[in-house]
């Protein structure tokens, strides 16, 4: 285990996990709702949705390929979000950072 307080070490993890986790079902969101409202609707809920989402989509736009749609687009962020979460789990889980589960009784 690291030289980190348990807090610490806690949130060193979950801090970055947390605004992922919130990312990606903010980018889930805009896909259900993009169902429902037109790209150049007026309505407060999809332009908080794009405005949030909008630098990831563009990020992941730089290595997709022009002619995938915008819809897809959101889906393919999604799964690069979720790939990078999987990222940091395993790099903390190696470097033994992952904060420890105490307080369960051993069998």
């Amino acid at each position: 285990m690291a030289d980190v307080d348990s807090q610490g070490l806690f949130w060193l993890y979950q801090a970055p996990n947390l605004a992922l986790a919130a990312l990606m079902y903010t980018l889930l969101g805009r896909f259900l709702l993009s169902l429902v409202f037109p790209d150049d609707s007026e309505k407060v809920i999809w332009r908080t949705f794009r405005q949030i989402t909008q630098p990831v989509i563009e990020a992941v736009r730089i290595v997709t390929p022009a002619a995938v749609h915008e819809r897809i687009l959101v889906l393919l962020a999604f799964v690069w979000l979720l790939f990078i979460r999987m990222l940091v789990f395993v790099g903390f889980a190696a470097a033994g950072w992952l904060p420890a589960i105490t307080g369960v009784a051993k069998p």
